[in-house]
């Protein structure tokens, strides 16, 4: 199983913004008929016998290797929980060595949990962003889930994923399971490590401005409500819900480039990675490349206006493909219209796709906070140009 973040609660493809070719990817835990694949590798913890912490641990601790980890004890089970009461937290475990099974299956997924478990229990401060982590090693047959569920039983299940899960929680007491899938009535049973985080959600006003904007589509999209292409140039307007497609990433001036650009699609990419992860505080499996090179002369990861991106403004972006740019940094609401979710996105530092089968793109931050796999967003200009960027609760 690919590394995994998880983030609980109840309120939970791929293209440059320029013309070319569309990739589409499922979020993790879609899909569940594709139970392991693509998952990449996790090490084992050291010193972990059946039922025994890891080494260095006391009697009935977590891990204990750095700020927050093993503060709970518990063997695991629902009765007696592994306590996750302070983040960031880290443990390691080895589901062969689990005191036994939770649950054999859950109500918000289809798969075969039926292998052993550990059961954490999450005391979450106050409403806000829970965010899990897991790895384990697909290579060697290991392929253990996550489960959020707000009360021990199948139908308090409210999120799964393979790795990589994000929700919104309210203050109190969730359970995160990390469940051993069963293949062909073999439990994929093995260690995992698991990080844990939290981080508070501003709650704004999402309202959208009524506007419109000149676009450089040839013409309207069939059946696009708000285009009307009777002029000189198609006209779009705001709000508009329509598809979004996923973006590659933009180089930031955090990036160490030394004033040049990536040689390749992943020139540095992990390395922007975990510059975006630490300075968004936004905890995913990213896996999109930079932006194409070629494209009117551009360069890998090079946005509409030649320059690197500040950090949070490259994790949150959206692009259209507008006649007239707006002022980098303006600021658009990205809704889920399934979900309620939304995303205060910065936007005028890009602009695409070409295509009008798009109204925008965004970056996989978005798309994953969003838990959008397919069907349409919408998208307008905030009303609130002070709002902070990144996932929002809306009032």
């Amino acid at each position: 199983m690919r590394a995994a973040r998880l983030l609980l609660p109840l309120l939970l493809t791929s293209l440059a913004c320029v013309p070319g070719g569309v990739r589409f990817e499922l979020r993790e835990g879609e899909g569940e008929g594709d139970e392991g694949e693509g998952e990449g590798e996790g090490e084992p913890a050291e010193g972990e016998g059946e039922g025994e912490p890891a080494e260095g641990e006391g009697e009935g601790e977590g891990e204990g290797e750095g700020e927050g980890e093993g503060e709970g004890e518990g063997e695991g089970t629902f009765e007696s929980p592994i306590l996750i009461d302070s983040f960031p937290f880290h443990d390691a475990r080895d589901t062969s060595a689990a005191p036994g099974p939770a649950l054999d299956e859950y109500d918000c997924s289809s798969a075969n949990e039926g292998g052993d478990a550990f059961v954490y229990r999450v005391l979450v401060p106050e409403r806000g962003r829970l965010s899990a982590h897991v790895d384990d090693d697909a290579g060697a047959g290991v392929d253990v889930d996550l489960h959020l569920l707000t009360a021990p039983s199948a139908d308090a299940c409210v999120a799964r994923a393979n790795t990589d899960l994000a929700a919104l929680v309210d203050a109190g007491a969730v359970y995160l399971v990390i469940d051993t899938y069963v293949s062909g009535g073999v439990a994929q049973a093995g260690p995992f490590t698991l990080d844990v985080d939290f981080s508070v959600v501003d709650d704004g006003d999402c309202a959208m401005q009524t506007s419109t904007m000149r676009m450089f589509w040839s013409s309207c999209p069939a059946g696009l409500a708000g285009c009307d292409d009777s002029g000189a140039v198609p006209v779009l307007s705001l709000p508009v819900t329509g598809n979004v497609v996923k973006e590659a990433h933009l180089v930031t001036v955090d990036d160490e480039f030394g004033g040049s650009w990536p040689g390749s699609f992943t020139d540095g990419i992990d390395a922007h990675y975990a510059l975006s992860a630490a300075a968004s505080g936004y905890g995913m499996t990213r896996d999109q490349p930079w932006a194409p090179a070629g494209e009117g002369g551009s360069q890998y990861g090079q946005g509409a206006t030649s320059a690197p991106l500040p950090v949070l403004d490259e994790a949150w972006y959206l692009c259209m493909y507008w006649r007239d740019r707006p002022a980098p940094g303006t600021r658009m609401i990205v809704k889920n219209p399934a979900n309620g979710r939304a995303v205060v996105a910065s936007a005028g530092y890009e602009t695409g796709p070409g295509s009008n089968s798009w109204v925008g793109g965004a970056t996989e931050e978005v798309h994953h906070w969003l838990q959008h796999t397919s069907g349409p967003l919408e998208i307008g200009l905030a009303v609130d140009q002070a709002l902070p960027l990144g996932p929002i609760d809306c009032q």
